[in-house]
């Protein structure tokens, strides 16, 4: 398995790299490696092969919706279907609100980003510099 089929399949299983490793037992720090062209030991694309016969995604979502605050907010839903012999049916699902935007064309911008890309930036720091920022212009006016 080369680095660039590893990270196709993991893509394909709707896992992040943080995910993925979650499940191997391995870090976030090992799975980037590997699909930054490291090593891939046998263990592991055994364990990757196994896991995407396992998983299927179901859902993939991402939309935008207004919020009670006069601004829009991004999120996106996941839901895989997952193999489990002790069950008829078994899925995993998994909702993240990326962020919040005061214009419209800015919330959209982000979540076409988000659809292109399965490794969307994390935005809980970027919504906490918002929200400082926010704070100082209030503060300002007063």
């Amino acid at each position: 398995m080369t680095s660039e089929e590893l990270k196709a399949r993991r893509k394909g299983m709707g896992y992040t790299q943080d995910g993925l490793a979650r499940v191997l037992g391995v870090s976030r720090k090992t799975i980037n490696e590997m699909e930054n062209g490291g090593p891939i030991d046998k263990r592991t694309e055994l364990a990757v092969l196994a896991e995407g016969k396992r998983v299927q995604v179901l859902e993939h979502t991402v939309w935008v919706f207004e919020t009670n605050r006069n601004s829009y907010g991004v999120a996106q839903r996941l839901i895989r279907e997952i193999d489990n012999p002790r069950a008829m049916f078994y899925s995993h699902g998994e909702s993240r609100l990326y962020g919040e935007f005061k214009r419209r064309d800015h919330a959209y911008r982000w979540s076409a980003a988000i659809q292109r890309s399965d490794n969307a930036r994390e935005t809980r720091k970027l919504t906490r510099e918002r929200a400082a920022e926010a704070a100082l212009r209030e503060h300002a006016r007063d």
